[in-house]
């Protein structure tokens, strides 16, 4: 069979690559995206010629596909404030440490970024997102001082063990290059990967698509030096390169964005269907030209808030069963009844003092059908009504029911976040919800009202949770079944090694015990001989 095709940006034609930059720019100035676009990747779609045609190579030059693949890079780039990330941003510990920095170049002349295992942490909650910001950063680092060149990830797994293993970091910088930063990965090379960690590492090939598994090199000491040059192989590797990692502010800081022009971020002027349409606010009889009049391009606004927005119920959601929110005249009026009970559920996080929420950090997608469909729990703790809401950063990928409500005076009601049709688990992971909580005084309040009631309560009185997505592996995957009976394995051989250790250290106490016992005695013979002949020379001389 053969093997997939990987396109370039040689491959892609200038009308594709500029076809998709239009609609790009007519996309985003819809309403529900234009504030989701950072100014500066807006500029870049002008000024970068080979950006379009990178997304329409890692779309496989299928237009839809690069289109969609476009849209979500834009906004996970303005969610993750890409343009603004600097070395004093991140977590510098993380740079001390050395886990990951570039260093050399491969034969293909690609720079390579090492990551070594051995080094790595695992870590979850507020400090597995300071993890994504320093992935991130290297990615968009390396992205600018190649000027969009691809690079080889060199996995260093040498002295590395299963207490290494981390999934979910691996997930998340395998879903960096598959979903938002294309046609950048040339290779993936894995050294020395240690044979008790073969069942992990095949979980982390099934997570690339399926055309980047010809990317993956398996090398040790003895091929490495056949896709990387003698002289830039490290000796541990078996090369000549005699270099170690020391952290330098300097080189690890990040260089400025070389992907805009110097020409005046003006108005743009694009045809749907052969004709002129606005775009910016400027309008323009003669396509490919700029009117003469054009008022200067004004700036998206940047806000600081969370990119958070509210869901949308879909016409065919109101016939599902599950709760939901009542239109019309109903009363939002499907919270259960507690009866004082309260979840005793380890995640949960009390919102404001009104709501206690479960989970209260992150929200596992997984796969099947329990997987896609999760849900969320809002207890009410405030002894008084409490209005929410949930919205989250992509509307388009979750369906929420009910999406808003009142939880009455001793009730609880369960929110529904449910994975529309065609969205995976792996394409939510830089997604979150946000749940807003205010106090009300009534607890029947109309489904049609609840725009306006939002409208009307005080900022202050306003409390936000926010809950992060992730991917779970499915738990059946045969794979991960593999991985959890080798970490039990290594559990109870760890377990029987500290009771062999406390077992010695007994016996030791024993030996070092009786030893003593043993010197006293023979102390207490010599003494009792030197006594008897001291007596029998003193009979000896009377």
């Amino acid at each position: 069979m053969p093997e997939p095709v990987i396109y370039s940006v040689d491959d892609i034609s200038d009308a594709d690559a500029d076809t998709l930059r239009q609609k790009i720019l007519q996309r985003v100035q819809q309403d529900d995206l234009k504030d989701l676009v950072d100014p500066v990747d807006l500029r870049r779609i002008r000024t970068d010629p080979l950006w379009c045609k990178r997304f329409m190579a890692h779309g496989d030059n299928v237009m839809d596909q690069a289109f969609k693949f476009m849209v979500d890079s834009l906004k996970f780039r303005k969610e993750m404030n890409v343009n603004a990330l600097t070395l004093q941003s991140v977590d510098q510990a993380l740079f001390k440490k050395g886990v990951m920095a570039a260093h050399g170049r491969d034969k293909a002349g690609c720079a390579v970024v090492i990551f070594s295992a051995r080094l790595h942490e695992r870590v979850s909650g507020a400090q597995f997102e300071e993890v994504k910001k320093f992935l991130v950063f290297w990615l968009e680092k390396m992205e600018r001082e190649e000027k969009g060149k691809r690079i080889t990830m060199f996995f260093d797994m040498g002295n590395a063990g299963l207490s290494n293993v981390d999934i979910p970091f691996i997930s998340y910088l395998i879903n960096l290059f598959k979903f938002y930063y294309p046609d950048l990965l040339n290779a993936i090379m894995v050294f020395e990967l240690p044979f008790i960690m073969n069942a992990a590492w095949k979980i982390v090939k099934n997570m690339l698509p399926a055309k980047s598994h010809q990317l993956i090199k398996f090398v040790s000491k003895k091929d490495v030096t056949t896709l990387i040059p003698q002289s830039c192989a490290l000796k541990r590797w078996g090369g000549e390169d005699d270099w170690t990692y020391t952290f330098d502010p300097a080189a690890c800081a990040m260089p400025p964005n070389p992907f805009l022009s110097d020409q005046p971020d003006g108005p743009e002027v694009s045809k749907v269907n052969g004709e002129p349409v606005e775009v910016n606010g400027v309008s323009n009889g003669h396509p490919g030209r700029k009117a003469s009049n054009a008022r200067k391009r004004t700036s998206l606004k940047t806000s600081n808030l969370h990119d958070f927005h509210s869901i949308r119920e879909s016409p065919s959601t109101a016939s599902e069963p599950g709760p939901k929110v009542h239109f019309g005249d109903e009363i939002s009026t499907s919270s259960d009844d507690l009866s004082g009970k309260m979840p005793s559920d380890s995640t949960s996080a009390e919102l404001g003092g009104m709501l206690q929420v479960t989970p209260g950090d992150e929200v596992w997608f997984g796969t099947g059908s329990s997987g896609v469909k999760r849900t969320v729990t809002l207890v009410n703790i405030r002894g008084a009504p409490v209005a929410f809401k949930v919205k989250t950063t992509s509307p388009e990928k979750f369906r929420v029911r009910p999406s808003s409500g009142v939880v009455g005076t001793g009730h609880r009601q369960t929110v529904e976040l449910q994975l529309c049709d065609g969205v995976t688990a792996q394409h939510v992971i830089t997604d979150r919800f946000l749940v807003v909580a205010a106090p009300v005084a009534h607890e029947r309040v109309p489904a049609r009202d609840m725009a306006r009631l939002w409208r009307s309560l005080p900022s202050d009185d306003k409390q936000e949770l926010c809950l992060r997505c992730s991917a779970a592996p499915s738990l059946n995957d045969p794979m991960v079944v593999m991985v959890r009976g080798l970490g039990t394995k290594l559990e109870a051989v760890t377990s029987q090694l500290e009771k062999q250790q406390q077992l010695l250290s007994r016996a030791e106490q024993q030996y070092a015990s009786a030893r003593g016992r043993l010197a006293a005695a023979l102390a207490a013979l010599a003494a009792m001989a030197a006594i008897n002949i001291a007596l029998a020379f003193s009979a000896g001389q009377c």
